[in-house]
């Protein structure tokens, strides 16, 4: 990972041709609201291209009725990483942004990106950073469903008037810098979010484009074989709006696996690291240690299964394995009276304290 520079460029005069692609399933409650803040950017898009991966909703309905003329393409249900990839396919100017069909834009998005790749053309996969938010409706929900998803949004706003408020409220101007990242920087964690970056679509096709085995990971694995050919720049320009729902309620425990397995998978193939290398352990960052801490913690910990994955996994990702957090793990799903009693002591004790005060 590179120094912070200073950040030029961001002016209004420049213009660069981009395609937009949107994935969409069953997104009737939202693609409508992301499909106006696309049309609402200062600088439009040369064309957006929705891939319908097989609704059961009025989703494609409410596409064909938007006024921005996006472009359908519908398929079966083959999963969000083959609809990015027909997509991308399909895709005929120099340069792609996907926006998923629950997240918005900042209506100065596109021609602050456009202006600062302009400035610096050197540059290929360009990430912005995002502000998260939820509704007013959905907040008690969310922190009463999963407390960890419930924290994610830092802005709240009613659900009518979602994308008006973003609009109004948040500050996007960001700071002055931004950061490169190579791909061993990216085997450390996620740098961004797919409806973050701005990327010279032949790059992306070049680095294989998203990965259909990789379920909640495809653009994870994108993103680290495209920093191997081109590094990731990630500018401070706080122009997306990632929408926390109740739908994304199960991430923090279902990614686990999945996350975790990828992360020895891209260490170990023998592709992106040499073999030696990725034996060695490391490369791991604060995402990958809070997925493991929530799986040891989950129901899906009492399988045997799961524990014994899970403990080939870290002794994979971390030097020691981790021995001592699965020890723990391991007595709370024997005794969980004991991880109920060490609750109520804590509890006593912060009650007793607040008295004394």
């Amino acid at each position: 990972m590179g120094g912070v520079v200073d950040l030029v460029g961001v002016g209004t005069s420049h213009r660069c041709a981009v395609t937009v692609v949107v994935p969409l399933f069953n997104g009737e409650k939202f693609i409508g609201e992301a499909l106006t803040s696309i049309e609402q950017q200062s600088l439009r898009p040369v064309e957006v291209l929705v891939v319908d991966d097989g609704s059961s909703d009025g989703g494609p309905r409410v596409v064909r009725e938007h006024p921005i003329g996006a472009r359908l393409i519908e398929q079966s249900h083959l999963g969000v990483a083959v609809a990015r990839n027909r997509g991308l396919s399909a895709v005929r100017t120099p340069w792609v942004a996907f926006l998923d069909q629950d997240d918005l834009w900042h209506p100065s998005r596109l021609e602050r990106l456009c202006a600062w790749v302009e400035a610096n053309p050197d540059e290929k996969l360009v990430a912005t950073t995002e502000v998260g938010f939820s509704t007013v409706e959905e907040r008690a929900a969310l922190r009463a469903t999963d407390p960890l998803v419930g924290s994610w949004a830092g802005v709240l706003v009613p659900e009518q008037t979602a994308f008006h408020e973003l609009c109004e409220t948040v500050d996007v101007e960001g700071g002055n810098g931004v950061e490169h990242f190579d791909h061993q920087a990216i085997l450390e964690g996620p740098i961004t979010k797919t409806t973050s970056f701005l990327a010279d679509a032949e790059l992306l096709r070049l680095a294989g484009g998203f990965a259909p085995h990789a379920p909640a990971m495809d653009d994870y694995w994108l993103l680290v074989n495209a920093a191997r050919l081109r590094p990731l720049v990630r500018v401070n320009q706080p122009t997306v709006f990632y929408r926390i729902h109740l739908g994304a309620t199960s991430r923090s425990t279902k990614l686990a696996l999945p996350f975790l397995s990828s992360a020895v998978a891209l260490r170990l193939g023998g592709g992106v690291l040499p073999i030696g290398e990725g034996l060695e352990g490391g490369l791991t960052g604060p995402l990958h240690q809070h997925l493991l801490d929530e799986l040891l913690r989950s129901a899906d910990f009492r399988d045997p299964r799961v524990r014994e994955a899970a403990r080939h996994l870290a002794g994979l990702l971390w030097p020691g394995g981790r021995r001592i957090d699965f020890a723990k793990a391991h007595l709370r799903t024997r005794m969980p009276w004991l991880a109920a009693a060490r609750r109520g002591a804590r509890e006593w004790i912060r009650r007793l304290g607040g008295e004394t005060h």
